[in-house]
């Protein structure tokens, strides 16, 4: 059983790194086809190499300039994600002095209904997965902030891109997606499932800074779909860099 420790002193924190152009707002990026197919392939989006404390030289991260400020571009863990990998990015980020994040990428729907592409607005994620608890008392669900949800509800609708409102489940066990899961999770909801949300959601609430998230339907767990939406990875970029700045 995790005990919730609400003592934000840890026993070691990251150490802030400093970033060129000392950016406050950053992408957080779960999408193959965004940041491999679109954002490395563009002429005038810089690398931003740092290092840690120990001369340790991180090469990972992008700049993009976009109007008159520097935004900072991060694929967490390659790309890969997973609650815990993301959680100590999006952590070495906070201490670093970035105040403002928004996070996409793919996720699974959980409605035969739903055709590919589709973009989800989550309004809560149901909590299973470890981390959150590390920062969140027990609870089902952690709630995505309400300015963030209108935020990103008036740019989708504003750009014509359909979108959908709901619950997100989030887990960190992809291989027991069981159906039993599956029903329990739409009876709560549920409408698409992802592996690190309500972790990013619990952080942001824990560190107190403003923090937005939508998702892309990739697979469907709930059946086969043969429709499938446009997807436009340099118009999701360039919606996700506007909703950075409204968040």
């Amino acid at each position: 059983m995790i005990k919730f420790d609400p003592n934000k002193t840890a026993l070691f924190s990251p150490h802030a790194l400093d970033f060129f152009g000392k950016p406050s707002k950053t992408l957080m990026i779960f999408d193959d086809e965004v940041w491999e197919g679109y954002i490395k392939k563009q002429n005038n989006i810089e690398v931003s190499p740092v290092k840690n404390d120990r001369e340790g030289v991180f090469d990972n991260f992008l700049i993009y300039r976009y109007g008159q400020e520097n935004i900072l571009l991060v694929a967490p863990a390659d790309g890969v994600g997973g609650s815990a990998m993301s959680v100590v990015e999006m952590e070495l980020l906070i201490a670093s002095g970035i105040n403002k994040i928004v996070a996409f990428g793919t996720c699974g729907a959980m409605d035969k209904k739903i055709a590919k592409n589709t973009i989800i607005i989550p309004q809560s994620a149901y909590r299973e997965e470890g981390v959150s608890y590390h920062y969140l008392p027990p609870s089902d669900e952690v709630a995505q902030a309400t300015k963030s949800i209108s935020v990103m509800n008036k740019i989708f609708s504003k750009h014509s891109i359909p979108f959908l409102n709901g619950k997100v489940w989030t887990t960190d066990a992809v291989y027991r997606e069981t159906a039993g899961k599956l029903q329990t999770m739409k009876n709560n909801g549920c409408i698409a499932v992802d592996m690190e949300l309500a972790s990013l959601l619990a952080v942001a609430q824990f560190r107190n800074i403003s923090f937005a998230s939508f998702l892309i339907t990739d697979d469907n767990i709930d059946g086969k779909n043969p429709q499938e939406n446009e997807r436009d990875p340099a118009k999701l970029f360039q919606t996700a860099l506007e909703i950075v700045t409204k968040i």
